[in-house]
Order: C-alpha cells, then sequence, then structure tokens
C-alpha cells in the first residue's frame, strides 16, 4: 500500500503523467548495469550497499513534505538548494529565492528517525524533515562505512572542530532525464557526498578522470594509486530509497552521472556468465536528495553556472 501511495504522489507531486510519456520500448543496445559494486571492483571512497536502504515510511514521508512545501511548483521547476547558513535557511529554485519563512507554514509532520527511540534532532536552519533524514542516514550509515567517514558526513555534536555549512539539493527527474558526468565543483563542495534516491530507480555512471586532471590526495599512502587500482568504468542500479556515499578518491577522482534515457537494463552480478538475462526496468519519475558541505564563503547565492550539478 505504501509503494501505491508513494507512486501517487510522485504523479501529483511533480505535474503529470509519468511511465505513459516514454518511448516506445527497451534499446537492446543500452549498456547493462549492475545492482551492486562488482566483487574486486575497489574505487577507495565509494559506499554503496543496495541492501541498505531507506525505510519507505521515511520515504514516504520525505516526498509528503516535498509535495506540501511545493518546492517543484508542480514540475515547472526541478532544482531546489537549501542552504545551512547559522539560523537562516536560503532557499534557491531555478526560478528564484523562495523565503526561509516558508519552510515553517506546512502543517505535515516529518518521521522522527529511522529509530523510533531516537532522541529528537537539535534545531537547525533546514527544515525538520531533512533533518529527520540525516539523523536516519546517520544510523543507517553508521555500521557500513569507515569511522572516519561517519564522523566526516555527521560531525558529532560534541565536536571542537568548525562545522561547516552543509547544502541540501532536491533534484526532480521526469523519464528519460539525466544529468552529464561530472566531478562536483572543487571550489565549491568539501568532501563527503550523500545521494538519496526516491521514488524510481536508476543507473549511475561512474568512470576514473583523465589523468591530468588527478588530484593527488593527502590520505594515499605512499604507492597507492590514485585511482584506486580500477582503470574502467561501472554503472550501477540506484535502487528507490538507495543511499550511495562518495568521498576522497571517489569524490574528486571519479565523475559520476545519468544517462538520458527511458529505462534500464540491470541484472546481478552473479549473472554476468555472458547470457543476455538483465532486466529492462522502465524509469519513473525520481527525486534525488543530496547533501553536501559548503567550503568557506561557497553559501552565498547565485554562484558560477554549472554549481547545481548533482545527481
Amino acid at each position: 500500500m505504501q509503494n501505491q501511495e508513494i507512486e501517487s504522489d510522485n504523479d501529483s507531486l511533480f505535474g503529470g503523467s509519468t511511465t505513459s510519456e516514454m518511448g516506445s520500448g527497451p534499446p537492446p543496445s543500452a549498456p547493462i548495469a549492475l545492482r551492486s559494486i562488482p566483487s574486486g571492483y575497489a574505487i577507495s571512497g565509494l559506499h554503496f550497499n543496495p541492501d541498505i536502504r531507506l525505510p519507505e515510511t521515511m520515504a514516504l514521508t520525505l516526498l509528503r513534505n516535498i509535495k506540501e512545501f511545493n518546492y517543484f511548483r508542480g514540475g515547472q521547476v526541478n532544482q531546489l538548494m537549501l542552504f545551512e547558513r547559522g539560523r537562516t535557511a536560503v532557499l534557491e529554485t531555478t526560478r528564484g529565492v523562495i523565503p526561509p519563512n516558508s519552510v515553517q507554514e506546512s502543517s505535515v509532520d516529518a518521521a522522527p528517525s529511522c529509530l523510533e527511540d531516537d532522541p529528537p534532532v537539535a534545531s537547525s536552519s533546514l527544515p525538520s524533515f531533512l533533518l529527520n533524514l540525516i539523523s536516519c542516514l546517520s544510523e543507517l550509515l553508521r555500521d557500513q562505512i569507515p569511522h572516519s567517514t561517519h564522523e566526516l558526513l555527521f560531525p558529532p555534536p560534541d565536536s571542537s572542530a568548525l562545522k561547516p555549512a552543509r547544502q541540501a539539493i532536491l533534484n526532480l527527474y521526469r523519464p528519460g532525464e539525466g544529468i552529464t558526468a561530472h566531478v562536483d565543483l572543487l571550489k565549491r563542495f568539501g568532501d563527503g557526498i550523500i545521494i538519496v534516491s526516491l521514488g524510481s530507480g536508476t543507473v549511475m555512471e561512474l568512470a576514473p578522470v583523465p589523468s591530468s586532471d588527478i588530484i593527488a590526495l593527502p590520505s594515499l599512502e605512499a604507492g597507492q594509486s590514485p585511482q584506486s587500482q580500477m582503470s574502467e568504468g561501472v554503472s550501477l542500479w540506484l535502487e528507490p530509497r538507495s543511499i550511495l556515499v562518495l568521498e576522497g578518491e571517489a569524490r574528486y577522482n571519479w565523475t559520476h552521472g545519468i544517462p538520458a534515457r527511458d529505462g534500464d537494463w540491470v541484472q546481478d552480478e552473479e549473472d554476468m556468465d555472458g547470457a543476455v538475462d538483465a532486466q529492462w526496468i522502465p524509469r519513473d519519475v525520481r527525486v534525488s536528495i543530496t547533501l553536501r558541505w559548503l567550503l568557506p564563503g561557497a553559501e552565498v547565492v547565485g554562484g558560477a553556472m554549472g554549481d547545481d550539478q548533482t545527481v
């Protein structure tokens, strides 16, 4: 029942039909994506486990809040950015700036966290449903990523270190839409990126940057390859409610993007025996929520063209 509610929300949320607008059928030549990172395929800083996903109740709550706030203006806007700047939330869309006080007018109650006995989230400039998402992600990823990565993404509240401003960006993708492969802006965003997929699944393609663009990271051990000893890209199927983390090498020296097409061929790694046994999965409306750290001064609204690149 909850899945039906989410699909219904997608239809009304973003102003129009979804699958009925797609192409006539699956292209036989489309590349095949995998549901998980291939065994032996190591990209340092890429963290993705398809079995670790947001609870359905949390996903439904997020979509309902997005609908209540009308962030996408009935489908007229496809992106919205929220900047955590002290006690002020600045909301920027592709059509202008939304007053911060509009965030406080919603009557929708957000789910408290992944775990009902979690303590309440501290006050912040981000709306409560995003704070609850961050709290939920912290719990889900605690045992899934290295401790240092967890502290990078979720700094302890009692830490004496200066906490940078956080950006939450919401993107709307209709069937057939994608985004060019890119590395998130180096002069605008810091290390540590979380990507959450809602609604429909999609394929993310990751590929190493050209050798001339490689950034030497201080965290690399002596003699370690700056591209994690991998020279080929990989296509990953991002399930609805899935969570993907990029940090270190994966954040700085690998591009990520979404190919523009109406659906995707997907299969499990253990099925890759030369047979054509992949499943064609049509795309529907997808909403992504990306959490990133802003570098000092980067929270100023209205930066250079291309600041909104994210999946």
